[in-house]
């Protein structure tokens, strides 16, 4: 069931997070810190506002987002140069 906030909707919570840390690797600029469950919908969102995710804080503090960010940067010029 499509929120009306017309957000993008989780089903759980994990894979709410999931797709924060996905989202803070894949987009560089993506402001999201944290995950709530909507009284809308019954499902979860991503929040650029509030409390940063505590999985997100430890990424974040040593430093896997930057690698795993940089990881991507370099497959995705690999798979360019040999597609």
């Amino acid at each position: 069931m499509p929120c009306p906030s017309s957000k993008r909707a989780y089903p759980n919570e994990i894979t709410a997070e999931n797709a924060l840390i996905e989202a803070r690797i894949r987009f560089e600029n993506n402001k999201a810190v944290g995950i709530y469950l909507c009284n809308e919908c019954g499902q979860w969102h991503l929040t650029s506002t509030g409390q940063v995710n505590t999985r997100l804080q430890e990424l974040l503090n040593n430093g896997s987002l930057k690698k795993e960010r940089e990881a991507l940067l370099w497959e995705m010029k690999l798979r360019s140069k040999f597609s």
